[in-house]
């Protein structure tokens, strides 16, 4: 083919590749008819073929990307056998995929609220509002709702054969889903990427649905109620729960009586008075884990929250339930409402001093001051001084005879700041607003919002709000003093403090042959890493190598990592490795650990994730010993490579692709 420049081979998945191919920058005209005209389309599939004949003959290459002037103008499936092969599987798939597009509809079913089929897939009620182009909450019966996987938007080198693969969905299906009718996207348009619907029967709606009885349940208020904490319960929405009991405000009160919307279940059994509050998930936590902090039982937080599993997500909100009023107290026992707090508390990843003063009944400003603390930053491992909360009653003094004596009312204030907050997974603007003191409407206009659609780890100025969160958002730099002593060397400087020999050195004005002087002061760089939010409990934090995940997974540290694709783990430590981490197994039976992963010695880099210090990081990982070690009787001779966001090679300083894939891939960013 004429203006063909180069080209190149790149890892799909664990045995699929897909072939790049690089044009003349020039060649614009043929940019804008690829993918449209016949003859174009089979002249890259036959290049292709012939260059997979001749250099690649035992791989799978299922793809061919065209690349002009650095931007991917389009992919192209390889069905194998002649050329003209690709437009008859190109017709077939388009045939088939006709023939699918009832399947990207959910239908209603009697009883069904946008809140509980918004539950059953994973998604949230503004989502499919957005979606179908819904302004109220109410749903018909056999109505067909488009369940969104996500709201993509369009950026350079996208088109919908990769966008349905990405998403594990169809063209199809996605064009149905925004109306399109031809495969050409635009630049920032954004699509629905729906969730493919197996197995419902679509019933045709006939002249006159049947009428389904209405049931009507109430429901009493108990202590620690909320109105979302009831809709939660039944499986209903706020606007329902609104509109039935002609609500004016939100606020409730210990015994009243709400009238639950018609087809609500009713309660399999009285509920009994109990104390209750909110808790929101944070990184590293489980359903034990949280049950043994609050002093209740796994099986009490699933009650409580009606979850029909035990995975959680980070930002998820719970009920915590404490043991029932009624429940007999053992003689000399000191019954309290709110379990009580420890004296102290080591921070871990996603903490924060609000949700630590939430977890423990007190305030921020008695965190701040109980522990003298001149900013809300925190750092992993860090501990706190946990102050018990003021009682609400006083005791009563004695009076004398005839005196009275107006009580004085105990008020509990907090300070209002305007800040910014990073959304996390399972925010809304709703959650928001209630965990900061402020309005929906606030919050709307203060960001200029257009959508109540949130993105995970956008940033909103909350104004004028209570409990501010403490602002991890962005990395921070400090420095401390080391005075050298007999012994220290620049080397061992490095490792003890993490950081960069090179940096150490840079910071000081010295080199590598400088010679250190007893009571000599030195410089030390000290890194204050931000926690990223995540996409999922599953992947980890994408840190940047050279700004961020070196000072995170320091040299000597040994960490836990979990492969992503089968769930095995092991534990390595990082020896050395400037441009990436140089690791080595502790263990031999590390060593055999990873050895199953790999099926031996490999140097496919695989997407993993690292445990270090609560924190859940994505990297790559390939499992070839090699070159230097430091750590004897393991079972291996020399170490591996981890690698992390734009780590490169120690060869030529370059990034390595196969690595980058897997570390966006441990990310949930591919």
């Amino acid at each position: 083919m004429d203006n063909f420049k180069r080209y190149e081979i790149r890892l799909i998945k664990s045995d699929e590749y897909e072939i790049v191919i690089y044009l003349a920058d020039h060649l614009s005209e043929f940019a804008n008819e690829l993918g449209t005209l016949p003859r174009e389309r089979k002249d890259v599939v036959a290049l292709a073929k012939q260059i997979i004949g001749e250099r690649y003959p035992n791989i799978k290459v299922t793809m061919v990307k065209v690349i002009i002037g650095g931007i991917a103008v389009t992919s192209l499936p390889l069905m194998g056998g002649d050329e003209s092969s690709v437009q008859a599987a190109t017709s077939t798939a388009s045939t088939n995929q006709v023939s699918q597009d009832g399947s990207i509809y959910y239908q209603v079913n009697s009883g069904d609220t946008l809140w509980s089929v918004s539950r059953n897939f994973n998604t949230t009620v503004n989502n499919i509002k957005r979606a179908n182009s819904l302004t109220s909450d109410i749903l018909q019966l056999n109505q067909r709702l488009i369940i969104p996987k996500a709201f993509h938007k369009v950026e350079k080198g996208d088109y919908l054969t990769v966008l349905a693969r990405d998403y594990r969905t169809t063209v199809n299906a996605i064009k149905e889903a925004n109306r399109l009718t031809s495969d050409s996207i635009q630049l920032g348009q954004v699509l629905i990427i729906p969730v493919l619907i197996e197995g419902q029967t679509i019933l045709q709606p006939t002249t006159s649905p049947p009428t389904q009885p209405t049931q009507t349940n109430t429901y009493t208020v108990v202590a620690g109620d909320t109105l979302y904490s009831i809709v939660q319960r039944f499986g209903t929405t706020l606007e329902a729960i609104r509109a039935t009991n002609n609500l004016t405000t939100d606020l409730l009160t210990i015994g009243q009586t709400l009238t639950l919307p018609p087809n609500t279940p009713a309660p399999t059994a009285p509920i009994p008075e109990q104390v209750t509050r909110n808790y929101t998930v944070v990184g590293g936590d489980s359903l034990s884990v949280i049950a043994k902090r609050f002093g209740t039982t796994v099986e009490a937080l699933r009650s409580a929250n009606y979850l029909t599993t035990d995975l959680l997500k980070i930002g998820q909100v719970l009920v915590i339930p404490s043991r029932n009023t009624t429940t007999e107290i053992p003689a000399g026992a000191n019954e309290q409402a709110t379990p009580t707090a420890p004296s102290t508390y080591t921070v871990v990843a996603g903490d924060n001093l609000w949700n630590i003063a939430q977890r423990f009944g007190t305030t921020v400003a008695l965190i701040r001051s109980t522990n003298n603390l001149g900013t809300d930053l925190l750092r992993i491992g860090q501990i706190l001084n946990i102050p018990t909360r003021t009682n609400e009653t006083q005791p009563t003094p004695s009076l004398e005879p005839n005196e009275t004596k107006t009580p004085t009312p105990i008020t509990n204030t907090e300070e209002r700041y305007t800040f910014t907050y990073s959304v996390r997974s399972g925010d809304t603007l709703s959650v928001i607003a209630q965990r900061f003191g402020v309005s929906v409407d606030n919050i709307r206009s203060t960001n200029n919002l257009n959508s109540d659609i949130l993105q995970v780890g956008q940033a909103l100025t909350i104004p004028n709000g209570i409990n501010a969160p403490a602002q991890t958002s962005e990395n921070t730099l400090t420095y401390l003093t080391h005075t050298v002593v007999s012994g220290d060397n620049i080397w061992d400087l490095s490792v003890r403090y993490g950081i960069p020999q090179s940096e150490l050195l840079r910071v000081n004005n010295l080199t590598i042959t400088s010679m250190l002087t007893l009571g000599q002061r030195l410089k030390i760089p000290v890194h204050n890493i931000a926690v990223k939010p995540v996409v999922s409990e599953k992947h980890g934090e994408f840190l940047d190598w050279w700004t961020e995940a070196q000072y995170v997974f320091t040299i000597g540290k040994t960490v836990k990592v979990t492969d992503l694709a089968t769930g095995k783990f092991f534990n390595i430590t990082r020896t050395i490795g400037a441009n990436h981490a140089d690791s080595e197994t502790p263990t031999i039976n590390d060593t055999n650990i990873a050895k199953s992963i790999w099926g031996g010695y490999s140097w496919t880099p695989r997407a993993v994730i690292l445990e270090i210090e609560g924190r859940k990081i994505a990297a790559s990982m390939s499992f070839m010993p090699h070159d230097r070690e430091y750590i004897a009787n393991n079972g291996i001779t020399g170490h591996f490579d981890v690698y992390f966001s734009n780590s490169t090679r120690h060869v030529d300083g370059k990034p390595d692709a196969s690595h980058q894939a897997q570390v966006e891939r441990a990310a949930g960013l591919r």
